[in-house]
This record gives C-alpha cells, sequence and structure tokens, in this order.
C-alpha cells in the first residue's frame, strides 16, 4: 500500500481549495495567514509554493495560468483526486494537539527570571489574548450567517472560548506572581522536580 506523503499543511491548503474557488499561492498563503493562524500555524509562502508543487505532482491540485494586470499569475483548483485524498485524510483519527507554549516554558523557568520580567512576559500574553479574541469577533460578524462559512463559525467561536480560557490562566498566573495567597512568592519554598 502506498504511503501518504501529503503533510498537514498540504491538506491545510487542500482543504481551502475545497471552497471552489482558484487561488494563486500568494492568495492561499493570506487566507491561511488570515484563517488557520487562529488553530493551526499558518504556513511560510515559500512552504505553500513548495506544498503547491507537491499536491500537483501528485495529482490532488492543478494549476493554470492566468492574466492578472500585466502579468501572468499561477491559479491553483484541487481536483477530485485531491477531494478524495482530503476526505479519506479527513475521516483517519485525528492526532492529540501538541502544545508549545512559550509563556509557560518561561513561567517553568521562571526562578532564573527576574520577577518583572516574568510579569511582563505574562502582560504581553494577556495583550496577545486580546488581540486575538478581538479578531475572532471581528471573524465572527464577518461571516455573518451564509450556510458555507457554518463550520468555520464553529472554529471562531472554539477560538474565543479558547482565548478566553487563556485569558483567564494568565490572570490567575498574574495573581500569582504578583504575591496572592498561594502563589510562588507568598509560599517561601522552592518546588523541585
Amino acid at each position: 500500500m502506498r504511503q501518504d506523503r501529503t503533510s498537514p499543511t498540504g491538506y491545510a491548503l487542500l482543504g481551502l481549495l475545497s471552497f471552489e474557488r482558484e487561488l494563486s499561492g500568494y492568495e492561499l498563503r493570506q487566507w491561511a495567514g488570515n484563517s488557520l493562524h487562529f488553530f493551526y500555524a499558518a504556513p511560510a509562502m515559500s512552504q505553500v509554493y513548495a506544498e503547491l508543487e507537491r499536491l500537483e505532482a501528485a495529482g490532488l491540485t492543478g494549476s493554470r495560468e492566468v492574466p492578472q494586470g500585466a502579468r501572468q499569475v499561477r491559479v491553483h483548483r484541487i481536483t477530485a483526486k485531491g477531494r478524495r485524498a482530503l476526505g479519506a485524510w479527513l475521516r483517519r483519527p485525528v492526532d492529540p494537539p501538541q502544545l508549545k507554549h512559550h509563556l509557560l516554558l518561561r513561567v517553568f523557568l521562571g526562578h532564573l527570571l527576574e520577577p518583572e520580567d516574568l510579569r511582563r512576559a505574562v502582560e504581553e500574553h494577556l495583550r496577545w489574548c486580546e488581540a486575538e479574541l478581538a479578531s475572532l469577533r471581528a471573524l465572527l460578524d464577518d461571516l455573518g450567517d451564509d450556510p458555507v462559512w457554518a463550520h468555520a463559525r464553529l472554529v471562531a467561536q472554539w477560538g474565543v472560548e479558547h482565548h478566553s480560557a487563556e485569558r483567564s490562566s494568565a490572570r490567575r498566573l498574574v495573581r500569582a506572581l504578583d504575591g496572592s495567597p498561594g502563589g510562588p512568592r507568598s509560599a517561601g519554598t522552592t518546588v523541585r522536580a
């Protein structure tokens, strides 16, 4: 049996193409950056083009040149084979998420930081949470009630819940770092693993 060589990023690009639009690599990167980044790392431009080459070589996408102003642009579309491959991948068991939380790594190593540096890192994370929440709420407004975006709305709503919980956890972390009862500053002991 042939081993599947398509990466999750490749499937993400196939998924974006499944909305029946022909898109250039640039447009795919822009759309990924505006949508996928809420729940999946948006690929770099170079990765988009490399994935598109692999997808087309495997027969999962097709492309053609179209005029755009004074130049030609290559646009991509999903093929029937690509739609079948995407459907098969979507039905496979889901890999568990792998958390790489850079803030929590710093908190874990907080004994090496000045308290104000660690607190500043948590405050920056809180600002990021607020910005993500604002973006997700704006996205929900933009999606409207069009049935084609029903699943995108579910993901955006999940994102709002996730970032709201992340914000609450970060606020608790600030209180603990400030020496609230039970926090590391008030406990007076060093925890060793």
